[in-house]
């Protein structure tokens, strides 16, 4: 059955596909007869097939290719009754591609006979034939929804310019309705940041700020924002910017103990309580209460040309427009779950899913996803969950920022990417 949609009953397919696609074996008069699998097996999760999309379970096609060569014929049917992110119809089909079938170490000849190289009882190495090339018949199988979702996606033939083609006209659409919201003025244009601040608070609608921010000359566009946790000073009570207090911009690093820019007491991040901020979520009909960030510096590029600055007048007031208006597309505010991951975030307000966004990061993902067909949904729901949310930690420009593998952990100095 095609994913999102399945069978609680036996599916109703699968007697076709056998029939279509099977061969009958009879035990007795069958020449089959396989060695049992006795090699060790390693292969890395580097290949971009195994990262187009994460899940918890997943084991490199690479892996299981090997078996599949081993124990089976071209045209043979493999079944995975658990198949997860369905690597093993990937590595069924790869079996017919020599290119793949040779980068696992094996050989194929003009005949397509894959070989092996195994020890002779000399001592000596030599190539031995064990399988053959050509493309497996899988039957792949799972429970959970995002499970099928996904190797539905994987095993189903793609149309790669057409593909291009919708994914850039998605992009274009999103772009020209939202690219707005990471406009910022160059480093040299800030003395007017006030005047365009003010211009943009008037604005009533998306609409009016889109429009407004088309009229501004010269405007760069955002690459990130670098968000900082504040904290308050346990002496004099006063705000404590992190990024202003306890980072070395010249260094490039985190100083554990730091001083209190207003009263110099000493401090550390476990001496000092949070700052918050309470505000209304309309999306879930209730008043949250969030650790307070804020935004301390902005990458930007200008043509091809990367620049970085501090936040201006009309940077945070292009922030506090976007928080005032709603979302017009749909977004999902589930509850997070229960678990030690969701307990700590808990803690700092991110109790739904949306708040693990920023709201212009948010707003643009809910406008990506309106315009989704099932094939580009696959790669949009592959970046979305790290990629665009709060728990991409700044690197301090030393390299690619990223999350923390495994974890829902959101630092104390995030970056807003899209």
């Amino acid at each position: 059955s095609d994913p999102p949609y399945y069978t609680a009953c036996p599916n109703p397919f699968i007697e076709d596909f056998i029939r279509c696609h099977g061969k009958s074996y009879d035990p007795q008069s069958s020449n089959y007869h396989r060695e049992p699998f006795a090699a060790d097996v390693s292969e890395g999760k580097n290949d971009p097939i195994y990262n187009a999309h994460s899940y918890h379970t997943k084991v490199p096609h690479k892996a299981i290719m090997r078996y599949i060569l081993h124990y089976t014929e071209p045209g043979d049917i493999v079944f995975d009754g658990f198949c997860g992110t369905g690597m093993t119809g990937v590595a069924a089909q790869l079996c017919g591609d020599r290119n793949t079938v040779e980068s696992l170490g094996y050989m194929v000849d003009d005949q397509g006979i894959v070989y092996q190289q195994e020890t002779e009882d000399n001592g000596k190495s030599a190539w031995k034939p064990f399988s053959k090339l050509g493309a497996r018949y899988a039957v792949l199988n799972d429970l959970s929804p995002a499970a099928t979702f996904i190797a539905y996606n994987y095993n189903t033939p793609v149309d790669v310019k057409a593909f291009e083609r919708e994914a850039k006209r998605i992009l274009r659409e999103v772009e020209e309705e939202c690219g707005w919201m990471y406009a910022t003025l160059p480093q040299g244009e800030t003395d007017k940041a006030e005047i365009w601040a003010d211009e943009l608070k008037m604005c009533k609608t998306a609409d009016e700020a889109r429009k407004l921010i088309r009229a501004i000359p010269n405007l760069g566009q955002i690459n990130y924002t670098v968000w900082s946790d504040v904290f308050i000073c346990p002496e004099c009570t006063k705000d404590v910017i992190f990024w202003e207090s306890a980072v070395d911009k010249k260094a490039g690093k985190v100083h554990k103990e730091f001083l209190c820019p207003h009263c110099g007491a000493l401090l550390t991040k476990r001496n000092m309580d949070r700052a918050w901020v309470t505000k209304y979520d309309n999306a879930i009909d209730k008043t949250i209460r969030q650790a307070k960030q804020v935004p301390v510096l902005i990458n930007y590029s200008v043509g091809k040309k990367r620049y970085e600055k501090a936040p201006d007048t009309f940077d945070i007031a292009l922030i506090d427009k976007i928080e005032q208006l709603d979302i017009p597309y749909w977004f999902p505010t589930d509850r997070m779950p229960e678990g030690e991951e969701s307990r700590r975030n808990d803690d700092i307000g991110l109790t739904h899913v949306h708040h693990f966004y920023t709201k212009r990061n948010l707003w643009v993902l809910s406008a990506i996803n309106k315009l989704l067909t099932m094939q580009t949904r696959l790669i949009f729901q592959s970046i979305v969950g790290t990629l665009c949310s709060r728990i991409v930690r700044y690197n301090m420009g030393n390299r690619g920022n990223g999350p923390l593998t495994g974890t829902l952990y959101v630092s104390s100095l995030i970056a807003e990417t899209l």
